[in-house]
């Protein structure tokens, strides 16, 4: 019934280039475009880990890499469970290594229970691991900054958007945004192109990596795209249905969705009504999937 399994051997067939255990010591990628660099490797452990002259140091390894190479790309799966290294890149340019630019990292010297995501969607100027339980990427390299963590339907791992020189500026909740229901109204720059998210929320609120914005098709106001989102909206267990504000035509203020198995978003999500069939598609990630356009109508499931 669920092909998700299908896709995350696909995935990892993607990625492997041989099996790697998780606690494997990593040897150093040598080619002719990624390759280590003692001076980076210096800067990379000057502050220790307590950012002060005396502080214990962060054991991280140094690389310098050109064109689209990263040194955490050669990740791999081990029975569904991550392997690879973390690495903060050290300049703006590099985003993921799609940029084309040459770039500086900060790696962590043995391989960990994350594994970089090449296919990730993050905000521009990121990029993405999954990972395996409750450690975040920053607590094996303290170099790199991340966002909330989502986890990955079916596969029980958590996605992260990552960057070694910040993250983006996110977006604003709009109290007086007109948005349907119960729905909350938030601003993003268009220019921007990022999503609203739970890590978006004012510090007094909820921050916890389950807790994520589910937002309809965006309307472009001025310089921004305005955004209404249900929130909490996480995916139930088995479910394959995930958010897609790309589905053509549909929409601003629809809910697009893309389901890689045989359930539907009105089925996952129950203040959702779908009235329109799903069509055979392509998700944003660029997975085969069933894309739909819905309606948030929590009334008719006793909501308000």
């Amino acid at each position: 019934m669920r092909r998700l399994l299908a896709l995350q051997t696909s995935f990892a067939t993607l990625l492997l280039g041989g099996l790697l255990g998780s606690c494997t010591t990593n040897t150093a990628l040598q080619t002719s475009l990624c390759s280590q660099d003692p001076s980076i490797e210096a800067n990379c452990n000057a502050l220790g880990v307590d950012g002060g002259p005396n502080g214990q140091a962060l054991g991280l390894t140094g690389y310098q890499c050109s064109g689209s190479q990263r040194p955490d790309q050669n990740a791999t799966f081990v029975q569904g469970i991550p392997s690879g290294l973390v690495c903060a890149n050290r300049s703006a340019g590099v985003d993921g290594g799609t940029s084309g630019t040459s770039g500086a990292y900060c790696c962590t010297s043995q391989t960990t229970t994350c594994a970089y995501n090449p296919i990730a969607i993050c905000d521009p100027g990121t990029y993405g691991y999954e990972c395996q339980g409750a450690n975040r990427p920053e607590s094996f390299n303290p170099a790199i900054t991340c966002g909330q963590g989502v986890p990955d339907p079916g596969q029980g791992l958590i996605d992260y958007c990552c960057s070694g020189v910040g993250l983006p500026t996110g977006c604003t909740e709009l109290d007086t945004a007109i948005c349907p229901g119960s729905t909350v109204g938030w601003g993003c720059s268009a220019a921007s192109g990022v999503l609203p998210k739970g890590q978006d929320l004012a510090e007094s609120k909820s921050r916890a990596d389950e807790y994520y914005l589910l937002c309809a098709v965006p309307t472009l106001i001025g310089p921004n795209n305005i955004f209404c989102c249900y929130p909490p909206a996480q995916v139930p267990p088995g479910g394959t249905c995930v958010q897609d504000t790309t589905v053509p035509g549909c929409a601003s203020t629809r809910f697009g969705f893309a389901c890689y198995g045989d359930d539907r978003p009105d089925q996952d999500f129950p203040p959702m009504r779908c009235r329109d069939p799903g069509v055979p598609g392509t998700s944003y990630q660029g997975y085969p999937a069933t894309v739909y356009c819905c309606d948030f109508a929590p009334e008719a499931d006793g909501g308000v």
